[in-house]
């Protein structure tokens, strides 16, 4: 089993965990704006318009009313996500749109984004007085902070512009969520920044270091490591690494083994691939579905 040590983010540690995406129970209370404008650009067109920025992890501060929609894919359920959403725009058929990177919208101050944004919330997103950048060149939408070496990176927004930069759109609706088949052929340099991150499903595959845990590691008493990594064999010869963070609430959870259904973010850092599960409900065994 590898391990990896991840300094930017300390784990999060949740109060209960709701896998049960549609009995979510939902309110504002006064946490997001009432009213943002139509979009007038789509997160697709908001990648390519800083595409540069993105892929070198520097960031730009957006000074005009630049607004996005997109629906949450992924959030801070369990705890492996890290105070920040992924959302991903919609098609035309109203079900998530496969073939169209999202972005990650960081937010810092809650202890919970699920119940203010789970699973299926559509949501809008004003961009004005906040940054547009690449954290490890992944999009992400929010402010710059200093890190431990004193370098200014990108980093979530604080908690206040919930309230006037993102409303939330009806109710949630996962029925709307799709995700894409992955195969090895999608993990190329070429396409790292078409198809990150997203929402993803991985059929028939395997996890290296079954019977291990997902995160847990002996050197977590001593603070020493945030993340430990594995590795997904795919069907057709292909590899990619599974992150957990050590905060996961399923980090302690045994991996199994045989031929698996994975869900789950893929996301990047640099050039490499990850996939981040969003629960322990996003690992399917095959023989139990």
């Amino acid at each position: 089993m590898k391990k990896y040590v991840t300094i930017i983010f300390a784990g999060l540690l949740l109060v209960s965990c709701m896998n049960d995406y549609d009995t979510i129970q939902v309110s504002t209370n006064g946490y997001t704006a009432d009213t943002i404008d139509v979009p007038n650009t789509t997160i697709s067109s908001l990648l390519s318009k800083y595409s540069s920025t993105i892929s070198n992890s520097a960031y730009q501060e957006i000074t005009n009313d630049v607004i996005i929609e997109g629906v949450v894919t992924g959030n801070d359920i369990s705890g492996n996500i890290y105070q920040q959403v992924y959302i991903q725009q919609l098609g035309n058929d109203g079900m998530v749109d496969t073939d169209q990177a999202g972005i990650s919208v960081g937010i810092k101050g809650y202890g919970a984004l699920y119940t203010l944004f789970p699973i299926g919330q559509k949501i809008r997103v004003n961009l004005k007085g906040l940054y547009i950048g690449g954290y490890g060149a992944l999009p992400k939408i929010g402010q710059p902070y200093i890190n431990i070496n004193g370098a200014l990176r990108m980093g979530p927004m604080t908690a206040t512009y919930t309230k006037t930069n993102i409303m939330k759109v009806g109710e949630p609706n996962p029925e709307c969520l799709k995700a894409k088949e992955l195969k090895s052929s999608d993990l190329t340099s070429a396409n790292i920044s078409r198809i990150t991150p997203m929402l993803v499903r991985i059929d028939n595959c395997e996890i290296d270091d079954a019977g291990q845990p997902y995160a847990v590691t002996e050197y977590q008493e001593n603070n020493e490591t945030y993340s430990v990594e594995h590795m997904i064999k795919l069907s057709d010869g292909g590899k990619l690494t599974l992150y957990t963070s050590t905060s996961a609430m399923f980090a302690g959870d045994t991996i199994p083994s045989g031929k698996l259904t994975l869900y789950g973010i893929l996301s990047r850092y640099s050039s490499t691939y990850q996939l981040q599960l969003r629960s322990i409900e996003d690992v399917k065994e095959m023989n139990k579905e």
